[in-house]
């Protein structure tokens, strides 16, 4: 189960859990052709990515809300046990979702392929 701050998201997978490195690197090469490299340990910023596939209108207008009105605020997410102290993205669209039939003028009854994008801080 993923819960973001209080909002509980069953449906919902972390795209990007795997194949993260927890080191950065920095290569140059000096004027008599020498390399130097710089590895040092990521302090935050990790990005997390999370999807699904389809939910409804309703969930998808609280995830929103959040994500307006967070801003730099830090929050709590709960990936099964694993709690992550996080905030929106705004580097990139926070949080995107497509409507799972097109509508004329009434609101859609679900949201699909919904991705939150956050990073550790």
């Amino acid at each position: 189960m993923i819960t973001l701050d209080t909002i509980q998201l069953p449906q919902f997978i972390w795209l990007n859990r795997f194949g993260y490195s927890a080191f950065v690197s920095n290569a140059e090469f000096a004027l008599d052709g020498s390399q130097h490299v710089e590895v040092a340990s990521k302090q935050a910023g990790r990005s997390v990515v999370l999807y699904s596939d389809g939910e409804a209108l309703s969930l998808f207008d609280t995830l929103e809300t959040h994500a307006n009105a967070a801003g730099a605020t830090a929050f709590s997410l709960d990936i099964n046990g694993t709690v992550l102290s996080v905030m929106w993205d705004y580097g990139d669209q926070p949080i995107s979702g497509v409507p799972a039939i097109n509508y004329s003028d009434g609101d859609p009854e679900q949201i699909d392929t919904i991705t939150l994008k956050l990073i550790t801080v």
